[in-house]
Parts: structure tokens; C-alpha cells; sequence
């Protein structure tokens, strides 16, 4: 079976600030990194893909530095489009989130709703696939795309995913038919 591993970047430096999609990695974030460069290795990873968003983009050097992969950063990898959606408290967030996956037609924050977002991911895993067949593939991604991405293909709530990532985390799915066997890689203690 030829693997495509999803990855939700590590933890960033939250600046409530700033947008998230301009966030960085903590320092604590970037030593996480180290246990995804190890979990790279262990699933012989040989092409690597992220999402041009900072937080994904660090997390997904780090990586190419300690596994000696090339890094081929992507367009359209990154997280939903939320422009103008403003820092929320962890409760907040939730209520937003479950709101953003139960209408997925609608535009419930920012400026994508999620049909669009994942419309868009899934258009670029397959121009990646397209062009690393057989080899396992690793992408740097985003908590909401992933999830919108192993819901539709499986038949779960991405709701229910996306609640269980850490920062970081991965998925594997078998490459070809996308199944996924329902297990999260967290980083430990997350």
C-alpha cells in the first residue's frame, strides 16, 4: 500500500494579534518536530509537501532538515479561508468549528465555506499524487482542510477529527482509495 500522510503542523506562536494564517511556530513547537522527522522516517516517507502558510511551511522544513527530504512546498494546501475571523476564545472556537462543518454550503466564518475548502484540497492532493505515484507522501496541511478531506472519503465527521488533532498530528491513508483506519498520531502528551 502507498501511504499519503496528512499532517496538522506543529504548535504556533499564538499572537492574537495577527491572523492565524501568518502564525509561527513556538519554540516548543519546533521541538515537536523532532517526533515527526522520527514518524516521517518510520513510514518511509520519500516526497514531502506543505501547505505556504508559516506555521505548516516551518513545521514541514524542520522535518525536511532531520529526514534530509526535499520540501515541495504547494499551493492550495492551506487552512480555510479565514479572513476577517477574528482570535476566539477555545469555547468560542468549538461552537464556530461545529457550526462550519454542520453547514458545509454555507460561509459560517471567513471568506470559504467548507465545500470550497475542500473542493480546492482535494484538487491539489491529486495533482500531487499525480505526480509521485508509488512513493509515500507526506503533506504538511492544516486541521480543517485534513479533516473536510478523510471525512468525505470515509464517511466520518470531520468534526469529530478535527477535535482529536494535535499540534502536531498525522493521518495515514492508503494513497489510492484514501480509506483511513481511523487512527490519529498525536504527538505525545497532547
Amino acid at each position: 500500500m502507498t501511504k499519503l500522510i496528512l499532517v496538522k503542523h506543529s504548535q504556533p506562536r499564538i499572537s492574537p494579534e495577527i491572523c492565524s494564517r501568518r502564525w509561527v511556530l513556538s519554540e516548543e513547537g519546533r521541538r515537536r518536530c523532532d517526533w515527526l522527522a522520527d514518524e516521517s522516517r518510520s513510514h518511509g516517507v520519500a516526497r514531502l509537501y506543505a501547505s505556504l502558510e508559516p506555521k505548516a511551511l516551518e513545521t514541514a522544513a524542520l522535518v525536511a532538515v532531520r529526514t534530509g527530504l526535499v520540501l515541495e512546498p504547494r499551493l492550495n494546501l492551506h487552512e480555510n479561508d479565514r479572513t476577517e475571523f477574528r482570535f476566539q476564545a477555545a469555547d468560542e472556537l468549538r461552537r464556530r468549528f461545529r457550526e462550519y462543518f454542520a453547514q458545509p454550503a454555507q460561509i459560517t466564518m471567513g471568506r470559504e465555506t467548507a465545500n470550497g475548502a475542500f473542493q480546492r484540497f482535494a484538487k491539489a492532493i491529486a495533482n500531487i499524487l499525480s505526480r509521485g505515484a508509488g512513493q509515500n507522501s507526506a503533506i504538511v496541511t492544516h486541521g480543517t482542510v485534513l479533516s473536510l478531506f478523510v471525512a468525505h472519503h470515509n464517511g466520518i465527521a470531520a468534526y469529530d477529527l478535527w477535535a482529536c488533532l494535535g499540534l502536531p498530528s498525522y493521518v495515514v491513508l492508503d494513497a489510492g482509495s484514501f480509506s483511513f483506519d481511523g487512527e490519529v498520531h498525536n504527538y505525545p502528551g497532547c
